[in-house]
């Protein structure tokens, strides 16, 4: 299958669309400066602890980040580590929040702790999809793309909730469609946004209430069907008699919501400030010469104060030295032509 991404460099951000023939499947968004272990990045690491509970060691992979855990299972021919032993390891799973990063064993090493090679977001889009090709331009998709409640085609809509145990999904089929087509089409939208927004782990669907055995086995095979081309592994349990699929799918990184949002949904003030400086960015390239004023909200110009990269030079690299910062009510962009 032909894929392509759609790949920007913006200010603080890479992000990428990939594209499967025409269709959008993936959006994908890396903040280098955030220091997050991600999946296929190399780290330095010591061992901490050897955990037979776990069938695994708990490694040290840098000051700031989780413990992260290292199992035996997937290595057979891995050597026996002993507690303070410096390894070199791979990330296979991204660090969630406080949950650490799952790592692979790659060698010994005599390095200092930490980061070793962080993959760009080309590199690991590379490593995903052997055969992609880049083009790029603008990504704009990203900015609106965690919406809680989706429309269905036809009526009703599909409502999207991640709770720390588990991402629920409400399907309400409407009044102008039948349960029927309300639960196979939402089976299918289903299946586009977790991938479209890198979602997983455990998800658990309540589809409307179908009698007929009939309808119950087509919903179920609607589903697998649709999750057919996703990369990411997915497995199902069947229908219950209360209209719920319960289903897993491989999350190894972060999910576009995580990125995006804090835990309520809303957007974090670092989100807020990219939004700034892309909109100022943009700005910029439609006022060319134009001396331009950006205007933010406080708790978005006290993190811009105090960002951990260097931002203005980065701006001032693309644009040059023709704009100011100030504290407002929303975020906001004059140009003085």
């Amino acid at each position: 299958m032909k894929r392509r991404a759609v790949f920007e460099d913006a200010v603080g951000e890479h992000r990428a669309i990939v594209y499967e023939g025409r269709r959008m499947v993936e959006l994908h968004l890396d903040r280098p400066w955030q220091n997050i272990p991600r999946t296929g990045d190399l780290y330095s690491a010591r061992v901490t602890a050897v955990d037979p509970s776990v069938s695994g060691a708990w490694v040290e992979i840098a000051k700031d980040a989780a413990p992260a855990l290292l199992p035996f299972a997937a290595q057979r021919d891995m050597p026996r580590l002993s507690e303070g032993e410096a390894v070199e390891v791979s990330v296979l799973r991204s660090q969630i929040g406080k949950k650490g990063a799952t790592v692979r064993y790659i060698g010994e090493t005599d390095k200092p702790l930490g980061l070793l090679k962080r993959l760009s977001l080309q590199e690991r889009l590379k490593a995903r999809f052997p055969d992609i090709t880049f083009d790029v331009a603008a990504v704009n998709a990203i900015d609106d793309a965690c919406d809680t409640t989706l429309a269905l085609p036809g009526g009703g809509s599909i409502t999207i909730e991640q709770t720390q145990a588990l991402l629920a999904i409400d399907v309400d089929k409407g009044a102008s469609i039948s349960a029927a087509a309300a639960a196979n089409e939402a089976a299918k939208l289903v299946a586009s946004q977790l991938r479209l927004r890198a979602l997983g782990g455990l998800v658990i669907i309540d589809f409307p209430n179908l009698r007929q055995p009939k309808q119950r086995k087509t919903l179920e095979r609607t589903l697998e069907d649709a999750f057919e081309q996703d990369p990411n592994m997915a497995k199902f349990n069947g229908l219950s008699r209360f209209g719920v699929i319960e289903m897993t799918r491989a999350k190894p990184d972060l999910s576009l919501d995580e990125l995006l949002n804090d835990r309520f949904g809303e957007p974090t003030v670092e989100t807020l400030a990219m939004r700034a400086i892309r909109r100022l960015t943009r700005e910029a390239a439609v006022s060319p010469g134009a001396q331009l004023e950006l205007s933010v909200p406080a708790p978005v110009m006290a993190w811009l104060e105090t960002a951990p990269f260097d931002w203005r030079a980065e701006v001032t690299d693309r644009i040059g030295a023709r704009f100011t910062v100030v504290e407002g009510s929303a975020i906001d962009v004059k140009a003085d032509r």
